[in-house]
């Protein structure tokens, strides 16, 4: 199996009509498409209680190959970005991140990193925002192409997720789960100072995390973060999905699908067969066989 693109962030919400008018005003995405949440999909998800509850998708203004899915689901009140286990954020690429940021101002989407160079190159800029239902949102502009960096063009000012950050206890064995699972190449280690964890837990600012870039097929990558000791699984209701950042898809190429299948209702992809499988940090990842 070659893992490739990352092709839907899953989010839960309990007000999808105010999430178009949000992500559409905002974001510039567009409203794709609306359906349910089929009986197989919940019960793969282990969330049999969201069975024919309502799903929509948002596709930026450009493109038609990245989804936004958003599922209608109340919030879990306990839950704190970037306090626990699993998805944390998306990463889109933009073309201009200043310009991003200026539509923003007086919207919902609370900033909660300004625009800043990033401490390595300034040749990458970056900010980070909170959306109406926790989750969170990553805006990157490359000023120029990197080597190091297999980065995407954006196609519209705001463009698809082409990075997707994944918490965890160790990251040594996150890592390992990928590849063994997944066949996702391990990447070398590295010292990050993450400040949105560190302001979780009243930790210093420049506190410095293990952290890894695992690149698959497709331009995009799976960033694992190692977190404080703190730490520990994100909790749901039985037969619900997980707040915040749910479930990432990805499109799988040459793969035999894992566990169940079922019909993938993502747009552009309604005739591909998808499995879902629980990764080490109780991630839900969805895989779109093509």
């Amino acid at each position: 199996m070659q893992l490739g693109r990352i092709t839907a962030v899953t989010i839960t919400s309990p007000d999808l009509d105010r999430v178009i008018d949000i992500y559409s005003k905002y974001l510039g995405y567009r409203f794709i498409s609306s359906t349910t949440v089929s009986a197989q999909q919940a019960k793969t998800w282990d969330a049999e209680n969201i069975e024919g509850s309502r799903m929509i998708f948002m596709s930026p203004e450009s493109s038609n190959d990245f989804f936004f899915r958003f599922i209608e689901q109340d919030i879990d009140e306990d839950y704190v970005p970037f306090g626990t286990y699993g998805w944390n954020a998306a990463e889109l690429i933009v073309r201009d991140v200043d310009q991003s940021a200026e539509k923003l101002i007086g919207s919902p989407f609370e900033v909660i990193g300004e625009p800043a160079d990033l401490s390595f190159t300034d040749q990458i800029r970056a900010m980070q925002i909170l959306g109406p239902s926790k989750e969170i949102i990553y805006l990157t502009q490359f000023k120029s192409k990197l080597d190091e960096f297999d980065s995407p063009s954006p196609r519209c000012d705001i463009d698809q997720t082409f990075i997707v950050i994944l918490a965890g206890e160790n990251l040594d064995q996150m890592q390992s789960f990928l590849h063994q699972e997944l066949s996702v190449k391990k990447a070398a280690p590295m010292q990050s100072r993450i400040r949105a964890i560190s302001k979780v837990f009243d930790l210093p600012e420049d506190t410095k995390y293990k952290s890894a870039a695992l690149a698959i097929r497709g331009q995009s990558l799976i960033e694992l973060d190692e977190m404080p000791s703190k730490a520990g699984p994100r909790t749901c209701r039985p037969g619900y999905l997980p707040s915040g950042i749910s479930i990432v898809s990805f499109i799988a190429h040459d793969s035999g699908l894992i566990g169940k299948n079922y019909d993938s209702n993502i747009p552009s992809f309604e005739k591909s067969q998808a499995s879902t499988i629980k990764g080490n940090s109780g991630e839900l990842i969805e895989i779109i066989n093509v």
